[in-house]
């Protein structure tokens, strides 16, 4: 790694934006098949689990299922894979204008370390190239939330829509305390020590932190309780709106019409936590996240007094993430999460 930084140190401007353009090209022409290859083969099931509106099931996915029950009122898995791609298109155009605006940042302080990173970011194994991979049918819009939560960090005025991104996360998948919600709350927690304005900092941040607790203690608790359909019911309401058979009826059986709940998840977590994860996760993963611990302890090294705590906070999230993949059964969901918090 060092004679690589060597490399980069040597190259005068002009060739290093060369270098940006062509890692970008290479990343966005990866991206497309990626995302294109996923979203077909997320397009079906994904239109069952966007039918989970209010209809019939009040507290979970309710966001989503609901606005496009008012757009639509019959859906298509084309609708769906089209919707995916979007999504997904919002999603690079968000990273490419981040990418792009440090990559100049870099290269006109010549800080050759953030250039370092920018290329890894985007063209290693198991970094933000990986993400299309492991990223699901509605964790497509939970990465959504947080990307525009941590944006409006960057802002004087937008960081008061925070606590609503939280809340429409939350509502579209409960996931998102555990995997996305850290990352974005850090960003402004980060804000709330490098902003003059500090009192509205604090105030949207705990904001967004009471609300989303709030949110979410429904959704796990209570949103179970409102449903109002029998299973024949729900499933010929789901082939009308689709048009077809309804798909994912395994996972819809267990979390709505099997008592057995804890038992169903420890034997996914048995099936899927195996051989294959472990070597994946020691040779890839992992390193790819000590990497990036490496790098916020340097930040904390070199960083003013008054910076250290947020340093420390992203480092959390950081060790968080590579911990609790151990413990969730859909471990791609929290891979994602891990990314795209750093």
């Amino acid at each position: 790694m060092n004679k690589t930084v060597e490399k980069i140190c040597r190259l005068d401007a002009k060739h290093k934006y060369i270098l940006m353009a062509l890692a970008g090209a290479f990343f966005i022409v990866r991206a497309v098949q990626m995302i294109s290859e996923i979203s077909i083969n997320l397009a079906y099931p994904g239109a069952t689990l966007y039918l989970l509106d209010f209809n019939f099931y009040i507290g979970t996915r309710t966001f989503i299922g609901s606005i496009l029950t008012l757009l639509t009122p019959h859906i298509t898995y084309q609708q769906i894979f089209g919707l995916n791609l979007f999504v997904y298109a919002v999603l690079i155009l968000i990273f490419a204008v981040l990418w792009f605006r440090t990559a100049k940042k870099a290269i006109e302080e010549n800080d050759n370390v953030l250039l370092f990173v920018l290329l890894a970011f985007i063209t290693f194994p198991y970094s933000l190239l990986q993400y299309a991979n492991w990223i699901g049918a509605y964790d497509l819009y939970l990465s959504l939330f947080a990307a525009l939560g941590a944006l409006t960090a960057l802002s004087k005025r937008t960081h008061w829509l925070f606590p609503l991104f939280c809340v429409m996360a939350i509502f579209t998948h409960y996931a998102f305390v555990f995997s996305y919600f850290p990352a974005a709350f850090v960003v402004h927690v980060y804000c709330i020590f490098t902003s003059k304005d500090k009192k509205c900092r604090i105030i949207s941040t705990t904001a967004a932190f009471l609300l989303s607790f709030v949110s979410s203690v429904y959704c796990v608790f209570f949103a179970n309780n409102t449903i109002k359909m029998t299973r024949s019911e729900l499933f010929a309401y789901m082939e009308s709106r689709l048009g077809m058979p309804a798909g994912n009826e395994r996972y819809i059986d267990a979390y709505y019409f099997n008592d057995d709940v804890k038992g169903m998840v420890e034997g996914w977590h048995t099936q899927h936590i195996g051989q294959g994860f472990s070597g994946n996760f020691v040779l890839f993963f992992l390193p790819m996240m000590l990497f990036f611990c490496s790098l916020w302890c340097y930040c904390i090294i070199k960083a003013k007094k008054n910076q250290i705590f947020p340093y420390l906070c992203f480092l959390a999230v950081a060790a968080v993430n590579v911990a609790i993949v151990f413990l969730i059964v859909e471990y791609p969901r929290w891979l994602a999460a891990a990314t795209l918090s750093q």
